[in-house]
């Protein structure tokens, strides 16, 4: 278990309990130029869905859980540690009439419990960078995935102009070294090369790389305004030009990668006799869980 996770505000829509509320500010938010080029490059790295098994670990309002069950995906499992995102994510799945396929977990750790071949594809969006144990939980996706399995995550990324100029002022100036950007929960930062030396750690190969906000184009408001910042997002056709050309593609704000696990990887995984049929469908929420890799090796707690 990961004690060190930090926690949104009580009114972030995440820890709301209005799902209708709270899915439509998820929504809003997904519908910002940044979300929409960085989701689109995630749908294009994810790819071809049609009859695999998808985990969406930290799956939020269930925006790719969604995506893939209506893109044909055999099974969609959505985990997160906030019993409140996943009302919003089930609520996202009715709404979108693909409750019968996507099964939601409600789990600080990462799924063990299922008596069903690996996932063909993890998600991690926007994940690592909230977990204390971060190279715990690449073992344990290494561990949760087919060989030749696709791992898609995305993360912040401090080789970027927005980490040279807003993290200058905010780490070097004003001294904060608890600044880990935008997001108040965030633990750390990576660039693209930790990020790969984590990857080749559990058997991962990069395979592809996108990254978005190469060019800041969400800015901080004069202090005379009532605004808190002021957004260009005609700039975000920066991103769409070049957040898949090299080097570009790992000099955004926020990069993604696609990752292929080894086809060495070997059967490690000694599951509980738990059925994935037996997982309640949405909008139902199986209850919290601490379920443990049975390795060769003692397994490490993580978020």
């Amino acid at each position: 278990m990961d004690n060190q996770r930090k926690h949104y505000p009580e009114d972030h829509w995440l820890r709301s309990h209005d799902s209708e509320k709270a899915f439509h500010e998820y929504m809003d938010q997904q519908g910002k130029a940044y979300s929409i080029v960085k989701n689109a490059f995630i749908q294009e790295l994810l790819g071809d869905l049609r009859g695999k098994r998808f985990l969406d670990y930290g799956c939020g309002g269930g925006i790719f859980s969604v995506h893939a069950a209506k893109e044909g995906a055999a099974e969609v499992v959505g985990v997160d540690a906030l019993e409140t995102a996943l009302a919003t994510a089930s609520f996202f799945a009715r709404n979108e009439g693909v409750q019968n396929i996507c099964r939601f977990l409600h789990s600080s750790d990462f799924p063990t419990r299922f008596q069903q071949p690996r996932f063909d594809v993890i998600l991690m969006k926007d994940v690592l960078e909230h977990v204390e144990d971060d190279q715990g939980l690449l073992e344990a996706a290494s561990q949760a995935i087919v060989p030749g399995g696709i791992l898609v995550l995305s993360t912040q990324n401090s080789l970027s102009l927005n980490f040279l100029i807003q993290g200058t002022y905010r780490r070097g100036i004003r001294r904060d070294k608890h600044w880990f950007g935008w997001d108040e929960t965030h633990l750390r930062f990576y660039t693209p090369m930790s990020l790969n030396k984590h990857l080749k750690k559990t058997g991962f190969t990069s395979v592809a790389w996108r990254s978005v906000y190469i060019i800041p184009y969400k800015l901080q408001a004069p202090l005379k305004t009532r605004k808190k910042f002021i957004r260009v997002d005609a700039l975000s056709w920066i991103d769409r030009a070049l957040g898949s050309v090299f080097p570009y593609n790992r000099l955004g704000w926020n990069i993604v990668v696609k990752a292929e696990a080894s086809p060495l990887i070997s059967e490690r995984i000694k599951v509980d006799s738990m059925p994935l049929e037996q997982v309640p469908v949405a909008p139902l929420v199986i209850a919290s869980q601490s379920v443990c890799f049975q390795q060769q090796t003692p397994s490490t707690g993580i978020r």
